[in-house]
């Protein structure tokens, strides 16, 4: 699991709490009204806005946010350089006994296509038609969590109204208005607050997560491209070098020389 994302939760619930003051958010700040409003109207906009084919990979969305980090693209560069040399010495054959053990999808598919000897050009782009589809598989969870950005305020808005109407309509009770008017401002507040403190933050995570694996992801295909031509190990090494930052660089070395 990737601790950034729990920290920052953490964060924003330590900011909230020493900001209002824990006893000052029991009392003030926890109002079931307001959870009724922005909660279940968040379940109802999500159930009106996306079909089930689409909610029912939540918990995919969800496990891409919490185990971002979880794939080391690092050890499947690794391994390219590997099969590389491999395949220079004993030929395309002897892929296949290293395919059935390749975890990563895309690069087993990759390789399947360099054994059996397809045109480069055409690999590049079949692959390329892969990490396009990964990317709009992505896009609905992005899509999903900034449509729960914008539908919180406006949630929160019509909070407010509810607390409104119901202060105004009861003015002969003076006993009322408070209630009510916290009501309103509770409803704004959660609104905004899970609008900017957690949908906003989730999709840009989301987008910055596809953003590194399709990083990572070019770097393979212009290895795999290399194999396919019958390049030179070595070249196929440098060229990935070349292609990675200064840290993955040095990474990349000292597991090589093990």
């Amino acid at each position: 699991m990737d601790p950034t994302i729990i920290f920052g939760f953490i964060l924003v619930g330590f900011i909230l709490i020493e900001a209002i003051g824990i006893d000052s958010f029991i009392a003030l700040f926890l109002s079931h009204e307001a959870l009724i409003v922005i909660g279940c109207g968040l379940l109802a906009t999500s159930l009106i806005n996306f079909p089930a084919a689409q909610l029912k990979h939540m918990g995919g969305w969800l496990k891409k946010l919490f185990f971002s980090n979880s794939r080391n693209y690092r050890l499947d560069m690794l391994l390219l350089i590997k099969l590389s040399f491999k395949m220079n010495r004993e030929g395309r054959a002897a892929l296949e006994a290293e395919i059935s053990q390749i975890k990563d999808t895309f690069l087993r598919y990759a390789m399947i296509q360099v054994m059996n000897k397809v045109e480069p050009d055409q690999i590049k782009l079949m692959l390329k038609e892969m990490i396009e589809q990964s990317e709009m598989r992505h896009e609905q969870g992005i899509h999903y969590f900034e449509q729960m950005a914008k539908y919180a305020p406006g949630l929160a808005l019509v909070g407010t109204l509810i607390g409104l109407v119901k202060l105004l309509s009861n003015l002969d009770d003076p006993k009322s208005i408070g209630p009510n008017m916290a009501m309103a401002l509770v409803c704004t507040f959660y609104g905004v607050a899970s609008s900017n403190l957690i949908f906003l933050p989730m999709s840009g995570r989301l987008k910055v997560s596809s953003y590194a694996e399709r990083i990572h992801k070019e770097i393979l295909i212009e290895g795999i491209i290399s194999m396919a031509k019958g390049e030179l190990p070595i070249t196929i090494r440098e060229k990935i070098y070349s292609l990675v930052t200064e840290k993955d660089r040095k990474f990349l070395k000292e597991r090589e020389t093990r």
